[in-house]
């Protein structure tokens, strides 16, 4: 195969000259963002709560012409330091002049120990999962119960399930009842709240 070797026409190849449209582009948003940053300022400072107000109208009762006493504020230069009234140490320490007397100390009367509570212990296992099942199965027969975490002596864990506390011991024949009538045996323990 032959190349034909014909004389194109070279169109417009090289680049235009963009005659430094980089360099006014930024100028000109220098220039905008001045002029928007100018008018930022001067919209927000028209309404600032830190420039004086307008005059307001003067006060009827008092002329306009008679001098206004200085207003005091406090940490303005050439105001007197606000005073605070002097501590009276004497009448708070200890022995002072005017200080009060002791009070004999007033004895409490001892609070009476708190009395036993008795519980149904339904089981006690060192496993927690066999304890929630126990819990389960008893919530199924409409029974709320508890399990208690307690350590023993030797070091064990036991995981006690628990109903109660009843006050005496007839409060808690009805449950008892109920346990028995649902196959579930349970034993009668003494313990504080």
């Amino acid at each position: 195969m032959s190349r034909d070797r014909k004389p194109r026409s070279r169109t417009s190849s090289r680049p235009a000259k963009s005659g430094g449209g980089v360099i006014v582009g930024i100028f000109i948003g220098l220039v905008l963002g001045a002029l928007f940053a100018a008018g930022a300022a001067w919209w927000f400072t028209r309404s600032s709560p830190f420039q004086p107000s307008a005059p307001t109208l003067p006060n009827r009762a008092q002329p306009s012409d008679a001098p206004r006493p200085p207003v005091s504020l406090p940490g303005k230069p050439g105001d007197r330091p606000v005073t605070k009234p002097d501590f009276e140490f004497y009448k708070i320490l200890p022995q002072g002049n005017g200080a009060p007397t002791e009070a004999p100390p007033v004895r409490e009367a001892a609070p009476a120990p708190a009395p036993e509570r008795l519980y149904l212990q339904i089981g006690a296992f060192e496993n927690p999962a066999e304890a929630d099942n126990l819990k389960a199965k008893l919530a199924l027969n409409g029974i709320e119960s508890s399990a208690l975490r307690a350590q023993l002596p030797d070091g064990r864990t036991m995981h006690r399930v628990r109903i109660g506390p009843f006050a005496k011991p007839e409060d808690m024949n009805p449950v008892r009842t109920r346990l028995a009538e649902a196959g579930f045996t349970a034993t009668v323990v003494k313990g504080n709240p």
